[in-house]
This record gives C-alpha cells, structure tokens and sequence, in this order.
C-alpha cells in the first residue's frame, strides 16, 4: 500500500529578537523545511502581529491593516517567489528588514510565514501579501527593539493560589500576571521560593523559564504549581523577577518585581480524627473522674460509719450514662459548627 502523503512546513528559529537602531537594515533568515514526503512549493507572505489574552497567544495582521507604531511587516523585505522543496529539504531563506529612519522607539512587532498556497497580491507591493489565501501554513515571529525613548515598567498586577486552604495531598497552582506598562517587550523571569512556618525554604519554584515576553499595554499570565503529599501549617510564598535590557543594548538596566503571599496546608483527614479523639479523650477522662470521686467520697462515708446514709451530689443531674451522651452530643455539634466556620472562613 503506497505511503501516505505527510504535510508539514517546519521553521527555524520560532522566534527573532534584535535590538536596532533607527535607520538600520537587519540581515537575517529562516531555515524552512518541507516535513512530508513528497515535494512542495512555499510561498512566503508577512503579518503583523498583537497579543491576543493573556496566555502568549498571537494575533496576526495582515499588513493592509490599519497603521500602527508596533507593526513592521511593510519593513521587510523577502522573496514573493515560490520555493520547491523535495521530500525532507530544509532550505535557508534570506530576508532584509529596513528600519526607517523615524521609526519610533521601543518594540515593534511582525511575522514571516509560508504557506503552499501562493499569495493573490505581490509582496512587492505596500500590501505584503496580506491578500494571500491561506492553507498549510507556519511562521516565525520578529520582535525588534528600536533604540531611542525605550520606557521599560512592569509591574505585578497579581500574585496568587487558586485556595487559601489545602488539604494533602496537596496541588498549589499559582498565578501570576505582569503587566507591561512600557513601550518595548519585556521578558520577566525569576522564582517563587516557598517557607513553611518555621520560615525554613522547602521548595523553590521557576517562572518563565521558556522566556515568554510581555508586550507592551498588555498583561501576561504565567502559571506554576507546587505538589507534595503532605504538609502542614501556614506557608509564605515569595515572588521575585527581574526584566529589563542592559544599558549597553539600549535599555535601562535590570530591574526587579517582588512581593509574597500566605496560603495554609491542611491534613484534614489526620487533625479531624485526632482532634475527635482528644475530645473524646477529655471527655471519658471528665467522667471517670466524676465516678472515682463519688466513689471515693462514699467509701470515706462508709469508714467513718456513716455507711447507711445515701450520698448526695451537690448536684445529682441526670445518669452517667446520659450525661456521656449530653457530651458528646455537645462535643459533636461544636465541632461541626467549627468545620464549618472554617470551611466558610477559608474554602468558600
């Protein structure tokens, strides 16, 4: 049975970062590879691109899209010839991006991107291609970074856990969110460094070590988590990053983000059974000490002779037997008002 036919374009690198000057012109390329088993034709075509969410995903734009400063697909220059690629080729594909001379400082955003369908406008012409249909598709991302007014502030605009409260085994997912209030991308990296209450470190956490960047007016969401099968107490979390460009490439030094948070761990199925049997420790312990004095005090009675005379508690109340149970009726309602109390306090 003949093999079935396989398609895939694969490209190198995903992603290009270079900090420029106004009026430069950037050489660079892409390594395309036909990832199937028969031969194809690429076409390459050009997009601008925004943040779409939080979650680093990517909007693409086709270049006939209303200007804005961020966008530098009209900036690159790139063959709108189709290639032909044999089975398993990778060829090296050059492209040029021309800087203007005004081009406004900070992060400017585009992506190279071929397709087997060939484009319905020239990538000669202002449009880029941006009339292109498109099937089989993949591309590489270009974020520049042009020198000049380059303002570089992030801030934490949330560091938190899904619960205050954990039983065991437990699963701490945490959650934070930077938000670029600059004109260039950042790309925020640090650790979560986790205490427990004796303020020993019992875990150290890595955020974004896969270097995802925040582009700028935008927030960005970075997930991580902390798993263990028991604990037990309050916990601090600390959150330290740092971000920033050099001043030799252009930006303003290094800078840092930190703040923390407290969360508890709660073995609930070993403190509920312990704190039951306590209470019902205190309790039987409460009784028999009851007994022993009654018992006590009538045998004293006897010895002085007095063995006939009945002895009367101070206060009789009801039966040994029904006052265990007025007790433990007790115990069992204050600790169902305190589970709940807790659970509404914590948990809800």
């Amino acid at each position: 049975m003949p093999a079935r036919a396989q398609v895939g374009i694969k490209i190198t690198p995903v992603r290009t970062e270079e900090v420029v000057d106004p009026g430069e012109t950037f050489k660079g390329e892409v390594k395309v590879l036909n990832d199937s088993n028969e031969n194809k034709t690429f076409y390459a075509y050009l997009r601008d691109f925004q943040a779409e969410g939080e979650l680093g995903r990517v909007r693409l734009i086709a270049p006939g899209a209303p200007e804005e400063e961020s966008f530098l697909a009209s900036w690159i220059d790139i063959t709108g010839k189709g290639i032909t690629f044999a089975p398993g080729e990778e060829k090296a594909i050059p492209f040029t991006i021309n800087v203007p001379a005004n081009a406004g400082p900070g992060g400017h955003y585009g992506a190279i991107l071929f397709g087997t369908v060939p484009p319905k406008l020239s990538l000669e012409t202002g449009d880029k291609g941006a009339g292109m249909a498109i099937a089989q598709q993949t591309g590489s991302l270009i974020l520049l970074h042009v020198n000049g007014d380059v303002i570089e502030d992030a801030r934490i605009r949330e560091f938190a856990t899904e619960k205050r409260v954990y039983g065991t085994p437990f699963d701490v997912k945490f959650v934070i969110r930077i938000e670029n209030m600059g004109n260039v991308h950042v790309k925020p990296h640090g650790l979560i460094s986790i205490e427990n209450m004796f303020g020993k470190e019992v875990s150290v956490l890595r955020v974004n070590d896969a270097g995802g960047n925040v582009l700028p007016k935008t927030i960005r969401r970075f997930e991580d988590e902390w798993a263990e099968q028991i604990g037990f107490g309050r916990y601090k979390a600390k959150l330290g990053m740092t971000y920033g460009t050099s001043g030799d490439q252009g930006g303003g030094g290094k800078q840092t983000l930190y703040t923390e948070i407290y969360f508890w761990i709660v073995p609930w199925r070993i403190v509920i059974p312990i704190l039951l049997g306590l209470l019902l420790f205190g309790a039987s312990f409460f009784l028999l000490l009851r007994l022993y004095r009654n018992k006590a005090v009538k045998k004293a009675m006897e010895k002085a002779g007095m063995g006939r005379m009945r002895y009367v508690p101070k206060f009789q109340g009801p039966s040994p037997a029904l006052h265990l149970g007025l007790i433990l009726l007790a115990l069992f309602i204050i600790i169902f008002l305190i589970i709940g109390f807790v659970y509404w306090f914590f948990l809800a």
